[in-house]
């Protein structure tokens, strides 16, 4: 076993991932206070609920005890902007239409996000649909966009 400075001698090093892609990096999380926690808490942003003249609500949700909640952006934080996005998934293109009960699934909603890649990471959590099967397809703002992270 390695000894890494800062550590004693039969103690192993603990590594944690937060996150993996920029849906999460830290300057992305709000910190707001958690009911559940009694403290102050990073939370990510996902789907526009509405717009407003005070501004944008969004629908967050704690990163420690994971309940949803609707908070407004009053000025929209800077680098962020809102994106158009539309989920299309279509079950087996492989099969006969009489073995695909849903053959065709889509939805469209707004996410608050930093970039275009950020948009599509926050419309995997974002999305209500279940995909499992299916052939999914991203459009943000109008255009196909591919996950970038793979």
């Amino acid at each position: 076993m390695m000894n890494l400075p800062g550590l004693r001698p039969g103690t192993m090093a603990r590594n944690s991932i937060i996150s993996t892609g920029t849906g999460y990096s830290p300057h992305n999380l709000l910190t707001l206070f958690c009911e559940a926690e009694q403290t102050d808490t990073p939370h990510t942003g996902g789907r526009v609920l509405g717009r407003t003249a005070t501004g944008v609500a969004v629908a967050v949700r704690c990163r420690r005890c994971g309940h949803v909640r609707e908070h407004t952006l009053s000025p929209l934080p800077e680098g962020l902007q809102v994106y158009q996005v539309r989920i299309t998934g279509e079950d087996g293109p492989h099969l006969p239409d009489s073995m695909r009960p849903l053959p065709f699934l889509e939805e469209s909603f707004e996410v608050v996000a930093a970039s275009l890649q950020d948009a599509h990471e926050r419309a995997e959590f974002a999305s209500s649909l279940r995909f499992a099967g299916h052939l999914v397809r991203y459009y943000i703002n109008g255009e196909e966009h591919l996950n970038e992270r793979f």
